[in-house]
């Protein structure tokens, strides 16, 4: 009967029959190597597999990190994982936070020479410093890049939406931007595939602004020909031309063509990077007008007081005045900035015009994007009410 001693030695050789673990060697010249052997397949002989380990200064920092890849890798050989089927990335065991810092440095240059808008930048800073929060929540803030995977994201998402109570469509904008931040780390070579492009999104709740109602965008008016005409004209401009509030900030005097009746949004502008044109209607160019006089065509539409000017008006700067007039007049949350595009767009649905003709006015690439616009009507409809229509 074998003994104890004996079968440990046999339960060892049963384990390492596929692979031998992971170790640190020091080498010479502080040239410092983790090792392990795997079995070549089809075959009974070990190949011997290396990987570098990056100097530091503190030799106990590095002997940390040193095993800490040592595990990472045992644990994907414990998992059947093989070095031959060449599944990996050069920069997987560099930490994730050295990765999310050098996606928001290359966010920043992007801003700097015109590649990506402010707004835009700011959006993925924003998420960043929520993923490396999220780092320090669980106690693994130099975790590496190559856990950024399927089980990480999932567990991010819960934290997310359960314990931050985060509503399904804010859970899927982080989704969204993790799936896009795993497609840059594969290609700096952080990640080898993207496994949270897969992640099915959560079902959307209702969308919780509403359209305007009549009473209220008559006293929007009201209280901005009083007291801001120029931010007046901004809201028409969205109501009007459905044009979007960074759009807005970026267009100049000379993108409002008056005698040609249309508006250019040229494609540095435009959020999907095409030279577009709106149709400016009647009922909104003295509007313009006046809003125009004394302007060069070099000037920006709006400015920081929302009249014409050399320095361009900040989206953030949109939202706060919009908040600041829900806040005077009292009109519900629900109404929010945007609102205006939805209301534009419903009543142009109410007026018959063809919905081709709203889906070029609104520059959506698609009509059903366009009829989601349109809200549900779940009271009597009047017209249908009216009908007299006997069987």
């Amino acid at each position: 009967m074998p003994t104890p001693k004996k079968n440990a030695q046999i339960s060892n050789r049963i384990a390492f029959l596929d692979y031998e673990p992971a170790e640190v060697k020091e080498l010479k010249n502080n040239n410092w190597r983790i090792v392990f052997r795997c079995r070549i397949p089809g075959s009974n002989t070990m190949k011997r597999f290396r990987r570098r380990v990056k100097p530091m200064s503190n030799k106990k920092e590095r002997m940390r990190y040193a095993k800490k890849i040592c595990a990472a890798i045992n644990q994907k050989l414990a998992e059947g994982w093989s070095p031959f089927t060449d599944d990996t990335a050069n920069k997987e065991y560099r930490s994730l936070q050295e990765a999310i810092n050098r996606y928001e440095k290359e966010c920043n240059t992007m801003v700097d020479r015109g590649q990506m808008r402010p707004d835009t930048a700011r959006s993925y800073s924003s998420q960043l410093s929520q993923l490396s929060k999220y780092l320090e929540h669980i106690g693994e803030p130099n975790l590496f890049a190559a856990s950024f995977n399927r089980a990480f994201m999932r567990k991010y998402l819960d934290h997310i939406y359960y314990d931050k109570g985060r509503t399904p469509r804010t859970v899927n904008n982080y989704l969204r931007f993790g799936s896009q931040f795993a497609n840059w780390l594969v290609e700096r070579e952080y990640l080898v595939t993207n496994s949270i492009s897969g992640i099915p999104q959560m079902v959307n709740q209702k969308k919780k602004r509403e359209i305007i109602d009549p009473h209220t965008r008559k006293q929007i008016i009201k209280e901005l020909k009083r007291n801001n005409t120029g931010f007046l004209v901004c809201c028409l401009m969205v109501y009007y031309c459905m044009i979007r509030r960074t759009e807005l900030t970026k267009l100049r005097v000379g993108d409002v063509k008056l005698l040609e009746g249309v508006i250019v949004v040229p494609s540095e502008v435009s959020k999907n990077k095409k030279n577009d044109t709106v149709t400016i209607p009647q009922a909104f160019i003295s509007y313009l007008v006046d809003h125009l006089k004394g302007a060069t065509n070099q000037d920006f539409l709006f400015s920081e007081n929302f009249k014409p000017g050399g320095k361009g008006l900040s989206p953030k700067k949109v939202s706060d005045t919009w908040a600041a007039l829900r806040k005077k007049i009292g009109f519900k949350k629900e109404y929010q900035f945007y609102s205006l595009k939805d209301t534009g767009i419903t009543q142009l649905f109410y007026l018959n015009v063809p919905l081709i003709k709203i889906r070029d006015q609104a520059r959506h690439h698609d009509i059903k994007i366009t009829e989601s616009y349109t809200p549900r009507n779940y009271k009597k409809d009047k017209t249908l009410f009216k009908l007299e229509n006997e069987f």
